[in-house]
């Protein structure tokens, strides 16, 4: 498996990025217009936030039903992936435009939201000019169209160090699909993210810090017919002592509008309510 590393500054930029994800499903993007100076921030932010007790007067409201999904979501109540028994070793906060997020890290991370929305749009208009006619022409509308920021989801990720009393078997990040319909990730300030290939082997994402990692979901499998896959990937725990230490990880997931129809089979609204049921048993 090559995942195609991508100058989004050059001409061929589109067709190379798209023809990446169709054969991988992933892609690695440098030269991308989010600062790295904002990003080096952000984690240092977030950081100092995950090592506080501040972030328990953030937590999550169970009982919220506005979909909003916003807060702080300790270890205990961390997602569990399909077809594994063990929840991931994580905790993460979903960041809602409107919602409640320290005052501190407001700004930025608004910031940060915005312009990498802005860089997904890009990345969809790639998809609809690049994807081959027949495989558009089975889209109920344009990917162009498709799009919502309200609907799409941006988490910021804390993989705490390993304690040694681990649940057996449990993952920073077990094997998983992404749900939505593309993800743009910034390369993590530590290693750990592999896809699994059409071999059944794990591969390490080969990326450098400032680069961002884009891959396809099964919503955009599901619009195209298989066209994009939706590649399984994990996040390994630490090999040894010296690389156990925390990772923060910021994916911006990208989903469609709620009543988008993905399929004879589903709209992303029923497709997300159904993934979503599974994975937080």
């Amino acid at each position: 498996m090559i995942i195609q590393t991508v100058d989004v500054e050059s001409p061929e930029a589109g067709q190379q990025f798209v023809r990446s994800l169709h054969e991988t499903g992933f892609a690695v993007l440098r030269n991308h217009p989010i600062p790295g100076a904002l990003l080096e921030s952000i984690y240092g932010g977030w950081g100092r936030f995950f090592d506080s007790e501040e972030k328990h007067e953030f937590q999550f409201d169970p009982h919220n039903c506005d979909g909003t999904q916003q807060g702080y979501y300790p270890p205990q109540v961390s997602e569990t992936a399909v077809g594994h028994s063990a929840r991931d070793l994580k905790e993460f906060f979903h960041v809602v435009p409107g919602g409640r997020i320290p005052p501190a890290l407001e700004h930025e991370i608004l910031d940060y939201r915005k312009s990498t929305f802005e860089l997904g749009a890009k990345l969809v208009d790639w998809l609809q000019c690049f994807t081959p006619a027949g495989v558009t022409a089975r889209l109920s509308e344009p990917f162009t169209d498709m799009l919502c920021s309200t609907a799409s989801l941006l988490r910021i990720l804390h993989y705490p160090p390993l304690t040694g009393s681990e649940e057996t078997n449990a993952e920073r990040a077990a094997a998983h699909e992404d749900i939505n319909l593309i993800t743009i990730l910034p390369v993590a300030e530590q290693p750990g993210l592999q896809v699994k290939d059409s071999d059944d082997k794990w591969i390490d994402v080969a990326s450098v810090r400032g680069e961002l990692v884009v891959n396809s979901g099964d919503m955009l499998l599901e619009a195209t017919g298989g066209y994009f896959p939706s590649t399984t990937h994990r996040v390994i725990n630490p090999a040894d002592d010296s690389a156990n230490v925390s990772r923060l990880s910021i994916p911006f997931f990208l989903t469609p509008r709620l009543e988008v129809v993905l399929s004879d089979r589903y709209t992303s609204g029923s497709y997300l309510e159904e993934r979503l049921k599974l994975i937080t048993r």
